[in-house]
Protein backbone atom coordinates (compact mmCIF):
# COMPACT_ATOMS: atom_id res chain seq x y z
CA UNK A 1 0.00 0.00 0.00
CA UNK A 2 1.42 3.21 -1.10
CA UNK A 3 2.10 5.76 1.76
CA UNK A 4 1.35 9.43 1.84
CA UNK A 5 4.53 10.45 0.26
CA UNK A 6 4.44 8.13 -2.53
CA UNK A 7 0.94 9.64 -3.45
CA UNK A 8 2.55 13.18 -3.19
CA UNK A 9 5.50 12.18 -5.65
CA UNK A 10 2.88 10.49 -7.86
CA UNK A 11 0.42 13.66 -8.11
CA UNK A 12 3.65 15.56 -8.23
CA UNK A 13 4.86 13.98 -11.39
CA UNK A 14 1.16 13.97 -12.74
CA UNK A 15 0.99 17.93 -13.02
CA UNK A 16 4.67 18.25 -14.10
CA UNK A 17 4.10 15.62 -17.08
CA UNK A 18 2.35 18.07 -19.55
CA UNK A 19 5.12 20.73 -19.44
CA UNK A 20 8.47 17.97 -19.62
CA UNK A 21 10.16 18.61 -23.11
CA UNK A 22 8.96 21.54 -24.22
CA UNK A 23 10.53 24.48 -25.86
CA UNK A 24 11.63 27.35 -23.93
CA UNK A 25 9.20 29.55 -25.61
CA UNK A 26 6.50 27.42 -23.79
CA UNK A 27 7.54 28.38 -20.45
CA UNK A 28 7.71 31.90 -21.21
CA UNK A 29 4.31 31.48 -22.32
CA UNK A 30 3.88 29.57 -19.13
CA UNK A 31 5.31 32.41 -16.56
CA UNK A 32 3.47 35.29 -18.41
CA UNK A 33 0.26 33.97 -17.97
CA UNK A 34 0.85 33.31 -14.31
CA UNK A 35 1.99 36.87 -14.11
CA UNK A 36 -0.58 38.71 -15.69
CA UNK A 37 -3.86 36.30 -13.76
CA UNK A 38 -1.52 37.91 -10.09
CA UNK A 39 -1.16 41.03 -11.58
CA UNK A 40 -5.24 40.75 -12.38
CA UNK A 41 -6.33 39.14 -8.70
CA UNK A 42 -3.76 41.83 -7.22
CA UNK A 43 -5.95 44.61 -9.14
CA UNK A 44 -9.18 43.58 -8.25
CA UNK A 45 -8.33 42.95 -4.75
CA UNK A 46 -6.73 46.30 -4.58
CA UNK A 47 -10.13 47.70 -5.82
CA UNK A 48 -12.24 46.41 -2.80
CA UNK A 49 -12.92 48.35 0.34
CA UNK A 50 -10.75 47.40 3.29
CA UNK A 51 -10.90 48.40 7.07
CA UNK A 52 -7.28 48.40 8.64
CA UNK A 53 -5.06 50.46 10.89
CA UNK A 54 -2.02 52.63 9.68
CA UNK A 55 0.76 54.72 11.10
CA UNK A 56 -0.25 58.27 10.52
CA UNK A 57 3.20 61.18 11.04
CA UNK A 58 2.12 63.93 13.38
CA UNK A 59 3.02 67.83 13.40
CA UNK A 60 2.51 69.58 16.73
CA UNK A 61 2.11 73.05 16.69
CA UNK A 62 2.07 75.09 19.72
CA UNK A 63 3.89 78.02 21.21
CA UNK A 64 7.46 76.09 22.00
CA UNK A 65 9.37 79.62 22.99
CA UNK A 66 6.40 79.65 26.04
CA UNK A 67 5.63 75.83 26.84
CA UNK A 68 7.29 72.96 26.89
CA UNK A 69 5.71 69.33 27.67
CA UNK A 70 6.64 67.31 30.14
CA UNK A 71 6.22 64.09 28.26
CA UNK A 72 7.47 62.93 24.66
CA UNK A 73 4.97 63.82 21.87
CA UNK A 74 4.35 60.83 19.87
CA UNK A 75 5.73 60.73 16.39
CA UNK A 76 3.11 59.09 14.79
CA UNK A 77 -0.49 57.70 15.68
CA UNK A 78 -2.41 54.02 14.34
CA UNK A 79 -4.95 55.08 13.40
CA UNK A 80 -8.03 52.23 12.26
CA UNK A 81 -9.00 53.67 8.32
CA UNK A 82 -11.69 52.43 5.93
CA UNK A 83 -11.20 52.80 2.26
CA UNK A 84 -10.01 51.41 -1.33
CA UNK A 85 -7.25 48.98 -1.25
CA UNK A 86 -5.39 51.28 -3.55
CA UNK A 87 -5.32 54.04 -1.15
CA UNK A 88 -5.02 51.76 1.71
CA UNK A 89 -1.70 50.91 0.41
CA UNK A 90 -0.13 54.43 -0.20
CA UNK A 91 -0.96 55.60 3.71
CA UNK A 92 0.70 52.64 4.57
CA UNK A 93 3.79 53.40 2.66
CA UNK A 94 3.60 56.85 2.84
CA UNK A 95 3.49 57.51 -0.95
CA UNK A 96 1.58 61.58 -1.37
CA UNK A 97 0.94 61.39 2.23
CA UNK A 98 1.66 64.59 4.70
CA UNK A 99 1.67 64.62 8.59
CA UNK A 100 -1.61 65.08 10.42
CA UNK A 101 -1.30 68.93 11.84
CA UNK A 102 -2.61 68.72 15.27
CA UNK A 103 -2.48 72.35 17.23
CA UNK A 104 -3.08 71.35 20.59
CA UNK A 105 -3.77 74.43 23.59
CA UNK A 106 -0.48 73.82 25.83
CA UNK A 107 -1.92 75.39 28.67
CA UNK A 108 -0.77 74.12 32.56
CA UNK A 109 -3.04 71.35 33.58
CA UNK A 110 -3.99 70.59 29.81
CA UNK A 111 -4.12 66.63 30.03
CA UNK A 112 -5.77 65.22 26.91
CA UNK A 113 -5.93 66.62 23.26
CA UNK A 114 -9.81 65.79 22.19
CA UNK A 115 -11.02 63.93 19.53
CA UNK A 116 -12.19 66.21 17.43
CA UNK A 117 -9.06 68.11 17.31
CA UNK A 118 -7.23 65.04 16.34
CA UNK A 119 -9.62 63.80 14.20
CA UNK A 120 -9.56 66.97 12.06
CA UNK A 121 -5.85 66.95 11.13
CA UNK A 122 -6.26 63.36 11.00
CA UNK A 123 -8.98 63.40 8.16
CA UNK A 124 -7.06 65.72 6.06
CA UNK A 125 -3.82 64.51 6.09
CA UNK A 126 -4.99 60.50 5.26
CA UNK A 127 -7.13 62.55 2.26
CA UNK A 128 -9.58 59.72 0.73
CA UNK A 129 -9.97 57.45 3.33
CA UNK A 130 -12.73 57.21 6.18
CA UNK A 131 -10.75 57.71 9.97
CA UNK A 132 -12.79 55.76 12.11
CA UNK A 133 -10.69 56.25 15.75
CA UNK A 134 -7.56 54.87 17.61
CA UNK A 135 -7.26 53.15 20.42
CA UNK A 136 -7.52 55.19 23.81
CA UNK A 137 -9.91 57.74 21.95
CA UNK A 138 -7.87 60.73 22.96
CA UNK A 139 -4.15 61.86 22.74
CA UNK A 140 -2.51 62.54 26.85
CA UNK A 141 -0.75 65.86 26.92
CA UNK A 142 1.04 67.53 29.73
CA UNK A 143 1.92 71.05 28.82
CA UNK A 144 3.90 73.30 31.48
CA UNK A 145 4.93 76.95 31.08
CA UNK A 146 8.75 78.07 30.76
CA UNK A 147 10.22 79.42 33.80
CA UNK A 148 13.88 80.89 34.48
CA UNK A 149 15.72 81.71 37.95
CA UNK A 150 18.79 83.12 38.62
CA UNK A 151 20.28 80.92 41.74
CA UNK A 152 23.70 81.36 43.52
CA UNK A 153 25.86 78.46 43.82
CA UNK A 154 27.26 76.67 47.03
CA UNK A 155 29.36 73.77 47.29
CA UNK A 156 27.47 70.83 49.31
CA UNK A 157 27.54 71.30 52.92
CA UNK A 158 29.18 67.55 53.21
CA UNK A 159 31.75 69.11 51.10
CA UNK A 160 32.38 72.27 53.11
CA UNK A 161 32.47 71.08 56.36
CA UNK A 162 36.19 71.52 56.56
CA UNK A 163 36.72 73.68 53.67
CA UNK A 164 35.34 76.96 52.26
CA UNK A 165 34.96 77.14 48.64
CA UNK A 166 35.12 80.56 45.78
CA UNK A 167 32.64 78.93 42.98
CA UNK A 168 33.36 80.45 39.85
CA UNK A 169 31.30 81.38 38.23
CA UNK A 170 28.56 82.85 41.56
CA UNK A 171 25.17 82.10 40.00
CA UNK A 172 23.97 80.48 37.27
CA UNK A 173 20.89 80.76 35.28
CA UNK A 174 18.25 78.11 35.48
CA UNK A 175 15.47 77.56 32.61
CA UNK A 176 12.93 74.80 31.86
CA UNK A 177 9.38 73.65 33.04
CA UNK A 178 7.95 76.01 35.73
CA UNK A 179 7.11 73.20 38.23
CA UNK A 180 10.60 71.97 38.16
CA UNK A 181 12.61 75.40 37.81
CA UNK A 182 10.25 76.75 40.71
CA UNK A 183 10.97 73.64 42.85
CA UNK A 184 14.91 74.35 42.63
CA UNK A 185 16.83 75.14 46.57
CA UNK A 186 18.54 78.30 46.32
CA UNK A 187 21.68 78.84 46.37
CA UNK A 188 21.67 75.44 44.66
CA UNK A 189 24.12 72.54 45.53
CA UNK A 190 27.49 71.79 43.66
CA UNK A 191 28.88 68.68 44.50
CA UNK A 192 32.54 67.72 44.27
CA UNK A 193 33.16 63.89 42.57
CA UNK A 194 34.83 61.40 45.50
CA UNK A 195 38.12 61.00 45.06
CA UNK A 196 38.39 65.54 44.40
CA UNK A 197 42.21 66.55 44.75
CA UNK A 198 41.99 69.29 47.58
CA UNK A 199 43.75 71.84 45.11
CA UNK A 200 42.28 74.98 43.45
CA UNK A 201 40.87 75.39 39.82
CA UNK A 202 39.09 72.03 40.02
CA UNK A 203 36.48 71.85 37.37
CA UNK A 204 33.09 70.66 38.39
CA UNK A 205 30.45 69.86 36.27
CA UNK A 206 26.75 71.08 37.35
CA UNK A 207 24.58 68.68 37.71
CA UNK A 208 20.83 70.36 36.37
CA UNK A 209 17.28 67.74 36.59
CA UNK A 210 15.84 66.26 33.37
CA UNK A 211 14.69 69.26 31.22
CA UNK A 212 16.50 71.92 33.36
CA UNK A 213 18.89 73.94 31.50
CA UNK A 214 21.58 75.90 32.90
CA UNK A 215 23.62 78.66 31.63
CA UNK A 216 26.93 77.33 32.71
CA UNK A 217 27.72 74.22 32.34
CA UNK A 218 30.79 73.48 34.38
CA UNK A 219 31.99 75.35 37.76
CA UNK A 220 35.66 76.14 38.67
CA UNK A 221 35.92 75.69 42.42
CA UNK A 222 38.86 77.11 44.29
CA UNK A 223 39.34 75.92 47.80
CA UNK A 224 40.58 77.24 50.93
CA UNK A 225 42.18 75.42 53.97
CA UNK A 226 40.21 77.52 56.52
CA UNK A 227 36.46 78.00 56.60
CA UNK A 228 35.34 81.42 56.78
CA UNK A 229 34.48 81.48 60.78
CA UNK A 230 37.85 80.02 61.43
CA UNK A 231 39.71 83.09 59.26
CA UNK A 232 37.26 85.91 61.21
CA UNK A 233 38.39 83.95 64.49
CA UNK A 234 42.08 84.09 63.37
CA UNK A 235 41.98 87.74 62.31
CA UNK A 236 39.73 88.67 65.72
CA UNK A 237 42.26 90.98 68.25
CA UNK A 238 43.26 88.82 71.00
CA UNK A 239 42.18 90.48 74.41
Amino acid sequence: MAGPLSRAGRLVRWFVRPFAGQEPSFYRAVTACLLAAGLFWQMNALNKTYTTRVNCPLAWHYDSARYVPLRPLPAALPVTVTGQGWRLLRANMGWGTHPADLRPVPLPGTRYLPPEAWHRGLQTALEGVQVNEWAGDTLRLTFDRYATRKLPLVLMSDSAREKAARLTPAVAVFRGPATLVNGLPSPYPVALPPGTPDADGTEVELVTPSRVRSSVSTVRVNQTSQTPARRRAAKAPKS
